[in-house]
C-alpha cells in the first residue's frame, strides 16, 4: 500500500481507497459503506462551515451593537438608521443559518440511523 494523488483533487490518498474521501472521485468499484462514509464526511463539513458563518454573524450583530450604543451615547440620544439595518440583517442571517444548519444536522442524524454509525 502507498500514498498516491488523487486524480481528480490532487490530495494524498491510499493507493487501495477506491473513493477519494476529498472530492468523492470513484478510481473503481465502490461499496455502499464507502459512499455513506463519504457523505458523512461531506455533511459534518458543511455542518462546521455553517458553524463558523453562524459564530460571523453573530459578530457582525455585536459590532452593530456597538455602533449603536456609540451613536446614541449610552441610550440617550436617538440614532440614524444605519444600526437599525445592521442589526436587522445581523438577525436574520442568524436566523436562516440557524435553519439551514438543523437541516443538515437532521440529514446527518438520519444517515446515521440508516447506516448504524452512533
Amino acid at each position: 500500500m502507498s500514498i498516491i494523488n488523487c486524480p481528480s483533487c490532487n490530495e494524498r490518498i491510499s493507493s487501495q481507497a477506491m473513493l477519494c474521501l476529498h472530492c468523492g472521485f470513484k478510481r473503481g468499484d465502490v461499496s455502499e459503506d464507502e459512499l455513506k462514509e463519504y457523505r458523512r464526511r461531506e455533511l459534518r463539513e458543511h455542518i462546521y462551515r455553517l458553524k463558523m458563518a453562524s459564530y460571523g454573524v453573530l459578530s457582525l450583530f455585536l459590532v452593530a451593537f456597538a455602533w449603536y450604543w456609540k451613536e446614541t451615547q449610552g441610550f440617550q440620544y436617538r440614532s440614524t438608521m444605519g444600526p437599525y439595518l445592521l442589526l436587522a440583517m445581523g438577525a436574520a442571517a442568524y436566523l436562516v443559518i440557524r435553519l439551514y444548519l438543523f437541516k443538515a444536522k437532521s440529514a446527518l442524524r438520519r444517515l446515521a440511523e440508516r447506516s448504524g454509525f452512533f
